[in-house]
């Protein structure tokens, strides 16, 4: 009963950690101890100590264990990972690399007693890689973090290895490997695509090098930093000078470069990234991939720092040629103005008589003067959609709705211009923003023409979309087809599986997909297979999910395919490459994560459709979900 309860407590206490909440975790590994003194319990409540910013007593707590002198034999790898790390966080990098040597050794002990080979290995004893992977990078020795991810390859479980990895090649000035292995990590969370990036950029000299640090959970780091940059210019100054948050805005720039976003993070990079983002703000300036709209954001940093000039030309790259660009304050007037519109009505009536080089140069010269005229620039944008200059019209239309940003004429012909530039989702978009009744009443044919013009090139644009989801349904009940008995054992069922929904799988559970098909099929019932893992993952799920599962359970670990789809939903829509797209219905996700399985058995003489629970999970899951 007392190991039972302390399993309990240590579930309860992972879950904790989890969710960052370090004490509630402290209180239930504590707890857990006085039930069972077992190292991994000992290892966690020092763990959630030292995350709790009380290296000290964590250290306290793994004293017994580490005492070698007085015969202490029970550390694992674990334990003297943590130690290193908790001596780094003290200042005490002598025994930090002590303890990490310690960790490395006792790893490579535990493999040779296990004979090495992947199958004899066990997940728990694969997954100290990561433990020790991070204390050397708590001591910046990169090329160790690299050097044991090689090592030890194909024991590695998580993807957080890989990761890892890849900082560390980033840190030691080896981009392309850097991008190579953020590229390989795109389906864990499509920030590492922009990592490639921005990994390239840096290699190009683009981007000045910079340091990343090598926690494995970077985004919920980055997210605490970006909450607090939004609302501290105190905070947005401290964590410019961290490499996660350079990178997180760096991305957020790659990512969509027309967007706000994107000159708020060049804004940001530039103005508080110290000689970094000097440095930065001039290959903006510089290099001809970046758009004029950042380039005019990194010059007004700058200047704003006061290392460019406010009354000097500014040399800068655009639209395929060096340029000497000024910056100057301009004033913005809204109020009627009877001399600038007798101006736009000539430059209307040059426009009439097929004269617009002349009615361009009438409303520029407003501009020129220092006066910005939101009628005369609205007509100048037009003229230049008129003369497909795209760009420049677009410069002009960013700036009209940064003046008055719910302009129901400003946003209509930001939606005109976004389709005349094939952008149709930011064309539905401003459309859509449309809330002013009257305007939409006073013309409402021009907007009804609009919207069914973009309306058809929706239609266009998924026409392929369309084809590509009827294929991927017709896969996937394929995949339906397929023999499976009513008492199937998770081996079973993972076998009609498709390969890339095994590594969508481990991926979702943390685990670095192994290269074989049989070897992810092992990873899977190896991590399924353990109580603590199961009980977390079905209490992540949703309540309609567990409802299925206790359904399924309360019938004898299966049912006829139609009950479960009238009752929950069917799986239409959800698809075939589940490693791209998780599946949207209970049962498809409930399917793609081994939990439930589907197919086809022999009932009374015919072929039926199923849904089953793979047969030993049966029992743990009524132990979990209280049937």
């Amino acid at each position: 009963m007392k190991v039972n309860k302390a399993e309990e407590l240590v579930s309860k206490g992972r879950a904790f950690l989890e969710k960052g909440d370090f004490r509630a975790a402290e209180k239930a590994f504590a707890d857990a101890l006085k039930e069972d003194e077992a190292v991994p319990i000992r290892n966690n409540l020092a763990l959630a100590v030292f995350m709790a910013g009380e290296p000290t007593r964590a250290l306290k707590i793994l004293e017994p264990y580490l005492d070698l002198e007085k015969g202490n034999t029970m550390a694992n790898p674990f334990t003297y990972a943590l130690a290193a790390r908790i001596y780094c966080a003290l200042g005490q990098e002598e025994q930090a690399r002590r303890h990490l040597r310690q960790a490395v050794q006792s790893f490579e002990a535990g493999l040779s007693v296990l004979g090495r080979r992947l199958e004899n290995v066990p997940h728990s004893f694969r997954e100290y890689t990561v433990a020790i992977m991070h204390a050397a990078a708590c001591l910046r020795d990169y090329q160790q973090v690299y050097d044991l991810y090689r090592r030890w390859e194909i024991y590695h479980v998580s993807w957080e290895n890989k990761y890892m990895a890849a900082a560390a090649c980033f840190n030691l000035g080896r981009y392309k490997q850097a991008a190579t292995l953020f590229s390989s990590l795109a389906q864990v969370h499509r920030s590492f695509s922009m990592m490639q990036q921005v990994a390239f950029l840096v290699e190009w000299g683009v981007i000045p090098p910079f340091e990343i640090g090598c926690e494995p959970y970077p985004h919920k780091i980055i997210q605490k930093m970006v909450k607090e940059a939004a609302t501290s210019e105190e905070a947005r100054r401290r964590y410019t000078q961290e490499g996660l948050f350079r990178m997180a805005l760096l991305s957020a720039l790659l990512e969509d470069e027309g967007s706000k976003t994107a000159e708020l993070a060049v804004h940001t990079l530039v103005y508080y990234g110290g000689e970094w983002g000097e440095k930065l703000g001039r290959q903006v300036l510089e290099y001809p991939g970046f758009s004029a709209s950042l380039k005019i954001v990194a010059a007004e940093a700058l200047t704003a720092r006061g290392v460019l000039r406010e009354d000097e030309p500014i040399p800068m790259f655009i639209d395929g040629e060096r340029r000497l660009v000024k910056l100057k304050k301009t004033e913005v007037i809204m109020e009627p103005d009877e001399e600038l519109d007798r101006i736009v009505d000539r430059a209307l009536q040059l426009k009439k008589e097929g004269q617009i080089d002349e009615a361009m140069k009438l409303l520029e010269d407003i501009y020129q003067q220092g006066e910005f005229y939101p009628r005369a620039m609205l007509d100048l944008a037009n003229l230049l959609r008129q003369k497909g200059e795209l760009e420049k019209a677009l410069g002009i239309m960013k700036i009209l709705e940064d003046v008055d940003p719910d302009n129901p004429v400003f946003l209509f012909n930001l939606s005109s211009l976004m389709l005349q530039m094939r952008e149709i989702g930011k064309a539905r978009e401003y459309l859509d923003r449309i809330d002013d009744e009257e305007f939409k009443k006073e013309y409402n044919e021009k907007f009804k023409m609009l919207e069914r013009e973009i309306e058809r090139y929706e239609n266009v644009a998924r026409l392929p979309e369309m084809i590509m989801q009827a294929y991927e349904e017709d896969e996937r009940r394929k995949i339906e087809e397929k023999p499976l008995p009513v008492d199937a054992s998770l081996a079973r069922g993972l076998k009609n599986m498709p390969a890339h929904w095994l590594e969508g799988a481990c991926i979702y559970y943390g685990l670095e997909p192994a290269r074989q098909r049989r070897q992810r099929e092992e990873q899977l019932r190896d991590f399924l297979s353990r109580r603590d893992n199961l009980e977390k993952e079905v209490g992540e799920l949703e309540e309609e999910e567990r409802e299925l599962l206790k359904y399924l359970l309360q019938r004898g670990g299966w049912s006829r395919l139609n009950a479960v789809t009238r009752k929950f939903g069917s799986m239409e829509g959800d698809g075939f490459f589940w490693h791209e797209r998780e599946p949207e219905s209970f049962l498809g996700f409930l399917w793609s994560l081994g939990l439930v399985m589907v197919g086809k058995a022999a009932l009374e003489g015919r072929r039926v459709k199923i849904a089953t629970i793979p047969l030993e999970l049966r029992q743990p899951l009524k132990e979990i979900l209280g049937i």
